[in-house]
């Protein structure tokens, strides 16, 4: 009877744990003082006090104003997450260091010895005050990547690096942020994160790419980011690559937006990372190289790494406008290593000149590619017949433009970046938008 007793009284005490706690709501203000008790009447003065004092469960609430950041360590729960958000989105600045900050950062989220789990961050403008700082800064041990870190509609800028950093932490969710102006990425997530979500980001005048993924086995894990989604993010005007994916497995880029950019629209490679990416679906993207004079080498590029880190098979383009402005023969819409081909397939997209093989040791023209089996769905127009108004940037489809109705059937897209549904019409349209 005793042991009966002993399980009941585990299973209810573990019922008992499972079960949200009663959340208290506290706030902070820059006429505040960590003395009260943190009400709206009576609010704290600092977000580090904050984040240090709130139980699992609890909200903080930021009131309009300019403060230091914060360095969080301690941890919510599943059931009773943790969130730090202002009070009213965009009223609220971060542009100097707590006391208790470990890598320059702004706004950082780390513990040495265990992960931090279950927090929102949402709302604030975080400046890295001239590339000072870094301004938001997510990151954990090997080993402890089991994070469930929710970056909301936040906004980072003037970063000495990136804009917002996201390491060694999985179930990671980035949406609605802003970042630009930084001295290295607007994304950098990395070091083996696995099942994160980048969606409806922007990206731009940053140094380098819109949006860096890098498995990068040299920091320890598995050297591999699988399982990603990466959807409704626009990336302009990053002079290296729109989005970037080193080591980057089984992951689903749809409804991006590229345009403007220096060198490549999505690259999948494998230098740091573990493996060469693989097994990516790449759908309904709009992707336009610079109009400006920049190189602008391909929209998408696939590329197998000399250090023989496997092949970049597994790869789907469907639905996709790549439109390169550059008229050389080195230039062009996909470049392809020809590892790749034992299992790749790319059709009902609208494309240009030229398509590459083996890093662009081969060009060949859209003829010439599509008796090779691919893209034989595809179509091309120009610019002015594909987009409303492309010099403006306004990219959403031209009602006469072959890419409407264009495209194929998606299992794995159900709308658009605006979050239309499609079909509109009889059949999918190609690019980000279905008009």
């Amino acid at each position: 009877m005793s042991r009966i007793l002993t399980i009941c009284a585990l299973v209810c005490l573990a019922v008992f744990f499972a079960v949200p706690v009663h959340a208290t709501d506290y706030y902070v203000a820059t006429t505040g003082d960590d003395a009260d008790p943190g009400s709206s009447s009576e609010p704290w003065a600092t977000l580090q006090y904050a984040v240090e004092t709130i139980s699992a469960g609890d909200t903080i609430l930021v009131k309009p104003g300019t403060y230091a950041g914060c360095r969080i360590e301690l941890s919510g729960t599943a059931v009773n997450p943790k969130t730090i958000k202002a009070e009213t989105a965009g009223t609220v600045l971060l542009n100097s260091l707590s006391a208790e900050a470990r890598h320059s950062g702004v706004l950082e989220v780390e513990n040495y010895s265990a992960s931090v789990e279950y927090w929102t961050i949402e709302g604030f403008e975080c400046d890295g005050n001239s590339g000072s700082y870094r301004p938001i800064d997510v990151r954990n041990a090997e080993g402890q990547e089991n994070s469930h870190i929710t970056i909301r509609d936040c906004v980072a800028y003037d970063g000495v690096s990136t804009g917002i950093f996201n390491a060694f932490t999985n179930y990671a969710l980035i949406e609605d942020c802003t970042s630009y102006d930084n001295g290295e990425h607007g994304f950098y997530v990395n070091n083996s994160a696995d099942n994160g979500v980048l969606r409806g980001n922007t990206s731009y005048g940053n140094v380098a790419n819109g949006i860096h993924m890098n498995g990068d086995k040299s920091m320890g894990g598995d050297g591999i980011m699988s399982y990603w989604l990466v959807e409704d993010n626009v990336c302009y005007s990053n002079p290296s690559t729109g989005i970037n994916c080193d080591g980057v497995t089984d992951s689903i880029y749809r409804n991006n937006l590229i345009y403007e950019f220096g060198n490549k629209g999505f690259s999948f490679y494998g230098i740091d990372g573990a493996e060469t990416s693989r097994d990516n679906l790449v759908l309904n993207n709009t992707v336009l190289s610079d109009s400006g004079g920049a190189i602008g080498y391909y929209c998408v590029f696939i590329h197998r790494n000399r250090r023989q880190k496997g092949d970049p098979t597994g790869i789907r383009l469907y639905n996709n406008i790549l439109y390169n402005y550059r008229t050389a023969t080195n230039r062009g819409s996909i470049c392809v290593h020809d590892s790749a081909f034992a299992d790749f397939d790319s059709d009902y997209n609208a494309v240009m000149e030229y398509f590459g093989i083996n890093d662009n040791k081969d060009v060949l023209t859209f003829a010439e590619w599509q008796n090779l089996g691919y893209d034989t769905n595809s179509i091309q127009e120009t610019d002015a017949e594909l987009f409303d108004d492309a010099a403006n940037h306004d990219y959403h489809l031209d009602d006469s433009s072959g890419a409407v109705d264009g495209g194929t059937t998606l299992n794995d897209v159900s709308d658009d970046i605006d979050g239309v549904s499609r079909p509109q019409g009889n059949a999918y349209d190609m690019g980000c938008y279905e008009d």
